[in-house]
């Protein structure tokens, strides 16, 4: 083989491999190569990123396409990209691009030309503008980002956007809305590629004036005391916007400069809202304002007012009195004097309540409240009383049978002061008696008596009314007694108790009902009924109710009886509600009136009414 076809080959795997190429060609055409007629320049087209590099090899054919080889070419780069070396090692350059032909292989007359592609390094830095950026509350910003390679390219790519607490909210595609709280957020926003990252500083701005403060609010003042006010003026995030105030007073209670310095007038009282700070010099439409409340306090004590002045009062009679202090503009200021009786009439205590005394007259200025050196007073005339009204006490009185009372009569004049009286007391409508002191003693009739103690003190006269009330159990009447009774017959005893007075009251505990042994030999049950023996033995029987140590009796005459000639029918006569009930009972009588059994009794209706039953004489 001619060693021409092999010389100047540059070294590395494309050379090794295009060597391998050409001795196989030689191998298998055995006829020699002819002229060179074109070079080739391989690795055609090519990428290269950015500052690396690339070896190019350039082969030749002759006119019959054998491989011919290329002794040494010139290599250039004919339309830039980057620079390449003698042995043909491309070094890209840091522009990117596609370099059409740019790698050129010359030998001679004849050249070959190879393309290559320059592609952007990765990215080394990101641009966020604007930066800095000044937005005011609530604004937006469109923010862009710029990545760059190490060559200063411009690489297409999609930041990922935040912003720092604060400055507000940022959407994907880099528009950020500026937050309620105004400052300087250095690298506010941030705008990530990568590991790589681009900032901005965003100074937010307070917004327009929503609202006034004024301060202290509220504030209280003494009478013609100095009070310097301040407005402070804040956008609708409560961010401070500066201000110049125009002062001005609404409701009184005292001026205003313009600088805010308040003077408090002469008239004491809570002015509401009565400091005005606007934002416009005429405060007219559109203005924001604030306003703060005064509250103006009264000056030193300066007088003292005791009332009622003058007073007249009845001889020990009691007035309250009290005492009004007030500055030297008539403001009211809160006093806690000492009080005292200058010249007689009567006392006083240390809550101002005067008593009169005893002696009748007129008393200058003999009410005196005091407060230091300060002092105001009242005169009081004390008059002879005059009684009017007589009240009795208790009144109304409650009193068991016999037991007793002390009233008590009380004197008022007109105006309802006291006066004295000793009264004389009677009993006007029964209920018991009373003595010369007033102390009443209940009678034995229970009942209401209404007015019935008197107290009277010449024309002037008070009562009290009484009720007297049943006492304890004092005696029981058993009815009827006495009574004649035939042997067998029945009869039904009642019991009524009476305290010491005679007044019903009920038999507790409930009687015990018997018939004193001894006698005619009747029984009875626990309710009171008595049924007479069956045979006249001794001819009467005792029939006793007992209550505890208290009992009462009736006498039982018991005879023989003759046949039945009569029967008496109870109640006679009957009033029934229609459709109402009533139980009737038959008592037998023979010819000399005593009661005698009525076995077997039928009971019917005779002229109709309604019906009742044939054995018990219930009727409806």
């Amino acid at each position: 083989m001619d060693a021409r076809v092999v010389s100047r080959f540059t070294m590395g795997l494309g050379a090794v491999a295009l060597a391998a190429m050409v001795f196989a060609a030689c191998e298998h055409n055995p006829a020699a190569p002819g002229v060179l007629a074109s070079i080739t320049v391989i690795r055609n087209p090519d990428t290269l990123a950015i500052g690396t590099s690339r070896q190019f090899i350039a082969t030749g054919k002759d006119a019959n396409g054998t491989v011919v080889g290329v002794n040494n070419p010139t290599w250039s780069v004919a339309a830039g990209g980057g620079s390449i070396s003698g042995a043909g090692m491309l070094t890209a350059g840091t522009t990117p691009g596609t370099f059409v032909n740019s790698v050129k292989a010359t030998l001679g007359s004849l050249s070959g030309t190879a393309t290559f592609v320059v592609t952007p390094g990765p990215v080394a830095s990101v641009t966020v503008t604007p930066n800095p950026v000044t937005l005011a509350i609530g604004a937006t910003q469109q923010f862009v980002a710029v990545a760059k390679d190490a060559s200063g390219n411009v690489l297409a790519v999609t930041p990922v956007w935040s912003a720092a607490p604060g400055v507000g909210s940022i959407g994907s595609a880099g528009l950020l809305t500026a937050g309620t709280v105004a400052g300087t957020y250095t690298n506010g926003v941030t705008a990530n590629v990568g590991l790589m990252s681009g900032s901005a500083t965003v100074t937010v701005t307070p917004g327009a004036l929503a609202s006034i403060t004024v301060t202290p609010n509220p504030t209280v003042m003494a009478v013609g005391a100095l009070q310097t006010f301040t407005a402070v003026g804040k956008d609708a995030g409560g961010n401070v916007v500066p201000i110049t105030p125009t002062w001005s007073v609404q409701a009184s209670g005292g001026t205003i400069s313009a600088a805010g310095v308040f003077t408090a007038g002469t008239l004491a009282g809570t002015f509401v809202n009565t400091v005005r700070a606007c934002s416009t010099a005429a405060c007219g439409s559109g203005s924001i304002s604030g306003f703060a409340t005064v509250t103006v306090g009264p000056g030193a004590l300066a007088f003292i007012t005791v009332s009622p002045n003058p007073k007249t009062l009845a001889i020990g009679a009691t007035q309250q009195f009290t005492a009004v202090g007030t500055d030297i503009n008539g403001n009211v200021v809160a006093l806690a004097p000492s009080w005292s009786v200058q010249a007689g009439g009567g006392t006083i205590n240390n809550a101002g309540l005067f008593t009169a005394g005893t002696v009748a007259g007129t008393f200058v200025n003999t009410v005196t409240a005091s407060v230091g050196i300060l002092a105001g007073s009242a005169t009081v005339t004390v008059t002879p009383a005059v009684l009017a009204s007589i009240t009795v006490t208790p009144n109304p009185a409650v009193l068991l049978v016999g037991a007793t009372q002390q009233f008590t009569a009380t004197g008022r004049d007109a105006s309802g002061n006291l006066v004295a009286i000793t009264p004389t007391w009677t009993i006007q409508a029964g209920g018991g008696s009373i003595d010369g002191a007033g102390l009443f003693t209940a009678g034995g009739l229970a009942g209401t008596f209404a007015n019935t103690v008197r107290a009277a003190s010449g024309s002037i006269a008070g009562f009290a009314t009484v009720s007297v009330t049943a006492g304890g159990l004092a005696s029981i009447t058993v009815t009827p007694n006495p009574i004649d009774l035939g042997t067998n017959a029945a009869q039904q005893f009642t019991a009524v108790g009476r305290d010491a007075g005679g007044n019903v009251v009920p038999i507790l505990p409930a009687p015990t009902w018997s018939v004193l042994a001894g006698h005619a030999g009747g029984t009875i049950l626990s309710s009171g009924g008595y049924t007479a023996p069956a045979a006249v033995g001794v001819g009467f029987d005792t029939v006793r109710a007992t209550s505890g140590s208290i009992f009462g009796s009736a006498r039982v005459n018991v005879k023989a009886t003759s046949a039945l000639v009569a029967i008496a029918v109870t109640p006679n006569p009957a009033s029934v509600v229609a459709g109402a009930t009533a139980t009737f009972t038959a008592t037998g009588f023979d010819a000399t009136g005593l009661v005698v059994p009525t076995p077997g009794l039928t009971w019917f209706i005779v002229a109709s009414g309604g019906t009742i039953d044939s054995g018990t004489g219930l009727f409806t």
